[in-house]
């Protein structure tokens, strides 16, 4: 038996039915030459045999205070997690967005391990897809993308290539062991001794807020509950929809480059500017800067563990949307300001900082709040690293890979990116109802890229 973490037990509690937890990503590859239907479904058929390890084999076994545990799943069944899906002809990218959206808005069963894995085939282009989504109480982006580093190959020519859930590391800590009383007063002991080193941190956060805020009167610093009110900040209900699209790396270099930012700060000022568009474009502009969360890695060199090890910062974005240039650079000016008010800062304090943020979420959604209180921020934007190099699985080439996330309460936006071979591949997810024309949004986001791009005298493929 194995207790989670309170940070990655926080994604189960936080877990509505309109508010899933879970993360995906969706992996497409190209058939090997020579290769068709039958060596999907031959290749299906194989990895069926290939049992899970830690923590595919795993379920809720219970919950105690803020922690949930884990056990092993003793009567795990293969074929309700490896899943095959094939799309009706022709097999378009519509369809495909179709079909994830729904896969991807259904809760993981909490009586089983909380993953599953689909073959998708019958794309056009000699195309195939696998869509894995995981419950975020069990990884983070950094770890999802170290467990697809471990089950793919630099080459065609490998002959095994382990499916993700073959894993064979032991759970951190007390692997397979029960809790006795003694364990848990000690446990108890260590947790308290934590909290209360957390409670001094969080203490000093708050005034490291407050004195930037309203004593400096830096206008970058986010504070809870300051994000203005949106048209996308509503319950989202259970439907999804999903968009994908992917810019050249280094062409977000070069622009993030011409003003000393990063590729960061350009996909930051990307969604900014692509939202302001967009809420325009409907004649419900805000009033005053949007609030993103943007999670950050915060391991250390001597964390090699899997799990959550994260933290969600708030950044204000721009205040005015006139000139592209001068939105990146407000934008970088507040990722930085909120980065050094975070710094120094105890990393489980600044953990729980963030899940007590997310908690105020919740319970506007619950207790039907977002009438009257302003939303804790308006959207999510991450951007996660991936392979620099080719992926093969069993001799077929990945060709692009886009992420898919969740939506905390009272957020219908939700912009992810990953790196793979010199591109940034942007998965869109939203509330369905909220934002029924994603594809509007997603054409913003094309939009802002060039703009940025023309204003940074950096040349792009149209």
């Amino acid at each position: 038996m194995t207790k989670l973490s309170t940070i990655d037990s926080g994604f189960l509690l936080t877990e509505s039915h309109h508010s899933p937890k879970h993360i995906g990503i969706l992996i497409e590859f190209e058939l090997p030459k020579g290769k068709g239907p039958a060596w999907l479904r031959k290749m299906l058929e194989e990895l069926r045999q290939v049992p899970p390890g830690y923590p595919f084999n795993q379920r809720i076994k219970s919950f105690t205070g803020l922690q949930y545990e884990l056990e092993l799943d003793e009567h795990f069944e293969i074929d309700y997690h490896v899943r095959h899906t094939v799309l009706p002809g022709p097999g378009t990218d519509r369809q495909l967005l179709d079909v994830l959206g729904r896969m991807h808005a259904n809760l993981l069963d909490r009586d089983r391990p909380l993953w599953e894995f689909h073959l998708i085939e019958g794309l056009t282009g000699r195309r195939f897809a696998f869509y894995i989504k995981i419950h975020h109480a069990l990884c983070d982006g950094i770890t999802f993308g170290r467990w697809m580093e471990d089950c793919t190959a630099r080459t065609p020519r490998a002959k095994h290539t382990p499916p993700i859930w073959e894993r064979d590391r032991s759970p951190d800590g007390s692997a397979g062991r029960d809790l006795d009383y003694v364990q848990l007063i000690i446990d108890g002991i260590r947790n308290l001794g934590g909290g209360i080193n957390a409670a001094i941190g969080i203490s000093k956060l708050t005034a490291k807020m407050v004195q930037r805020r309203f004593f400096e009167k830096d206008f970058h610093i986010a504070l809870p509950l300051s994000a203005p009110k949106t048209s996308i900040n509503v319950a989202t209900g259970a439907a999804r929809s999903l968009s994908f699209t992917s810019y050249g790396l280094e062409e977000l270099r070069a622009i993030g480059k011409y003003q000393g930012g990063s590729i960061n700060d350009v996909v930051m000022t990307m969604c900014d500017l692509a939202l302001n568009r967009y809420f325009a474009e409907h004649g419900s502009s805000p009033e005053g800067p949007l609030v993103a969360y943007m999670p950050v890695n915060i391991r250390t060199d001597e964390d090699d563990g899997d799990g959550n090890l994260v933290t969600l910062l708030q950044v204000k974005l721009a205040s005015s949307h006139q000139e592209p240039l001068a939105v990146m650079e407000e934008v970088r000016e507040s990722i930085a300001a909120a980065r050094e008010v975070f710094s120094g800062i105890p990393r489980t304090a600044v953990q729980y900082y963030s899940l007590m943020v997310a908690l105020m979420s919740l319970f506007e959604e619950y207790l039907k709040l977002d009438k009257i209180l302003p939303p804790v921020n308006n959207l999510v934007i991450s951007n996660v690293p991936g392979p620099p190099h080719r992926k093969y699985f069993k001799g077929a080439e990945i060709t692009a890979m886009y992420p898919i996330s969740t939506l905390p309460p009272i957020t219908a936006l939700n912009v992810t990116a990953v790196s793979y071979v010199g591109r940034l591949y942007f998965g869109l997810i939203a509330g369905r109802t909220v934002i029924p024309d994603l594809a509007l949004l997603t054409s913003c986001l094309d939009d802002a890229f060039h703009q940025l791009a023309e204003a940074a005298g950096v040349p792009v493929d149209h």
